[in-house]
């Protein structure tokens, strides 16, 4: 396996893993935001339709009409109106239920006995709840019609209402669906994005210039002379390059005077060779067998003819005799003479 190909297995799992896991956290943060403004657009809703009850309350306080049922009914009957008036995503509806668990009235028509049966419970868990308890938390799940839904709610109990403010949690899944699904799909655009940018990135200032150098290498291993590498970068990899054109040069340097070297020997050689054969073209050597005369010792040539033992030497050799004499001939034919003293 390559070395990018090793580099890229060891990144692009890190890379995977870091989106991977930026996308879950991002998913998450978005799915509390999604809870976080469903919560709070609802609680706007209802926070806008409280002032209308306690106005009319108001006024049945202040014109001492609160204990005479008749005005108390119109008065909440006004207040329904301005309920019935409001406008309400398709997916939501607001309704008020009484202390027992009653409906009074519902922005869709639904039937009492439904209602009653998917949200008694709420109204008793709400008129239970502490007077501490602010009214922006009384919030919940309730599954009505075998739907899910969220709601927020408060207490009236001047008039023993609860209202609620209902949706279907279906909405706020599907918007959080989408979310993940954008999320999801923004996150492997990225992650293929950024694969290529890494790829891109590390061919361009890592492995194009590994493999030029490489090359580099290889021609110079090869004894031929590399004058320029082309990596330019500021880093190891020019640091490099730069040292191997040096040594490029040093091993040229060396060649050539290998070259000349081995040029001066051989032209040395080639003069002592022709020396030595000088010198032996200038001897003569005697070779073979040489007929000689047991008593005159005289020596027969090529052509037959006996000649004297120095002058057939001196004819077929360089030797040159210069005459003396031995001891034992100065005995014999000089007696009595000393010739052999210095």
């Amino acid at each position: 396996m390559k070395l990018q190909s090793k580099i890229a297995c060891s990144i692009i799992p890190l890379v995977l893993s870091s989106i991977f896991l930026l996308g879950t956290w991002s998913i998450k943060k978005a799915g509390e935001s999604i809870h976080k403004s469903t919560f709070l657009y609802m609680n706007t809703v209802i926070d806008a339709y409280m002032p209308d009850i306690e106005k009319n309350h108001q006024l049945l306080v202040k014109n001492g009409l609160d204990t005479i049922d008749s005005f108390v009914s119109d008065y909440k009957q006004d207040a329904l109106k301005t309920a019935q008036n409001l406008k309400l995503p398709d997916s939501s509806h607001l309704f008020i239920m009484d202390g027992s668990g009653n409906l009074v009235f519902c922005s869709t028509k639904k039937h009492s006995d439904v209602m009653a049966s998917a949200w008694g419970a709420a109204v008793k868990k709400i008129r239970s709840a502490s007077a501490d308890v602010p009214a922006s938390e009384h919030t919940g799940r309730a599954e009505e019609a075998g739907i899910e839904t969220v709601y927020v709610a408060r207490q009236f109990s001047p008039w023993d209402w609860v209202i609620f403010f209902a949706m279907e949690d279906q909405v706020v899944r599907s918007a959080q669906k989408q979310i993940r699904n954008a999320t999801i799909g923004i996150a492997g655009i990225c992650s293929i994005l950024s694969i290529a940018m890494m790829l891109i990135v590390f061919n361009k200032f890592f492995a194009k210039p590994v493999r030029i150098i490489s090359s580099s290498a290889s021609a110079i291993a090869k004894g031929r002379h590399v004058k320029q590498i082309d990596v330019n970068s500021h880093d190891e990899l020019g640091d490099l390059a730069r040292n191997m054109e040096t040594m490029s040069q040093a091993i040229q340097q060396h060649l050539a005077e290998i070259k000349q070297s081995h040029d001066k020997l051989e032209t040395r050689v080639k003069e002592r060779t022709m020396e030595l054969e000088t010198a032996l073209s200038k001897i003569k050597t005697l070779k073979g067998l040489l007929p000689i005369c047991m008593h005159c010792k005289k020596i027969r040539d090529d052509k037959g003819y006996w000649k004297q033992m120095e002058a057939y030497i001196q004819k077929n050799s360089e030797a040159e005799f210069s005459h003396s004499i031995c001891e034992e001939c100065a005995h014999k034919y000089y007696p009595g003479i000393d010739l052999t003293s210095d």
